[in-house]
């Protein structure tokens, strides 16, 4: 469903973004956050699910992909102060969807793109309970390799062929720890409700993630908040994309 592209843009080791999917002409750019250990690539099979007037755009975080040499985030107030600065600054409106980590980075980014004048049109958050619950998550990142890789097993976030590849597993490791250390070390602050409706999803068979957790999302919210639970684990979001992406689609009516 995608238009034309936009000239070929270079992903260069410091770009935020996965430039790929430009769209010459988009009306809206849906930035998309990755989970712990996740990368851009994870949404590069909704490129083709959007409206032409949609851009989709993957955040690449720093210490993965093409940006593996760099360091990862080490503070979340931090990280969504470098984002929401150069989303503020682009042409198109701003939409935000984050899944489990991801969920809370985009977050973060939205209540700073409402301080800078730039507001997000939607913040779109799955697999994540609503800032002021968190998780239980404390001290996973310190874990021993052999428990920290069974965290990763429950998790569901790598194949079991990676799980027993030893050498697949140095890379990842060291990735999920610092992810796993970002969001243990986030502790939610109170603030003003965010300007942009808040459309949220869960999987009904999510052992980390409840739907009750989920609701507490539209507290987040000026505007209006509608959850939706659908068949699945925590990463339930794999099976059901292009129903999201419909969904997201509708809420923007294009």
């Amino acid at each position: 469903m995608t238009g034309s592209p936009r000239p070929p843009a270079a992903f260069r080791a410091a770009s935020w973004f996965d430039d790929r999917f430009r769209i010459r002409g988009a009306s809206a750019s849906l930035y998309c956050f990755p989970f712990a250990g996740g990368t851009a690539g994870y949404y590069a099979p909704w490129a083709e699910r959007f409206h032409d007037a949609v851009e989709l755009v993957p955040v690449q975080l720093p210490g993965r992909g093409p940006r593996m040499a760099e360091p990862g985030p080490t503070d979340m107030a931090g990280l969504a102060d470098e984002i929401a600065a150069v989303i503020a600054r682009a042409p198109t409106r701003p939409l935000l969807f984050g899944h489990s980590m991801g969920a809370i980075i985009a977050f973060e980014v939205a209540r700073r793109l409402d301080r800078l004048g730039s507001p997000a049109e939607f913040l779109f958050v799955s697999g994540r309970p609503a800032p002021p619950i968190g998780r239980p998550e404390s001290l996973v990142s310190t874990l021993p390799r052999a428990e920290f890789v069974r965290v990763l097993r429950d998790y569901g976030a790598a194949s079991e062929e990676i799980l027993a590849h030893e050498e697949l597993l140095d890379v990842l490791i060291p990735m999920m720890r610092a992810d796993f250390a970002l969001i243990e070390r986030y502790g939610y602050t109170p603030g003003q409700a965010l300007s942009c409706p808040v459309l949220a999803w869960c999987g009904d068979a999510d052992p980390d993630v409840r739907a009750e957790e989920m609701r507490g999302w539209g507290e987040m919210t000026s505007e209006r908040f509608e959850l939706f639970v659908r068949p699945g684990g925590h990463f339930f979001l794999t099976d059901h994309r292009a129903e999201v992406a419909v969904t997201i689609q509708q809420a923007l009516k294009v």
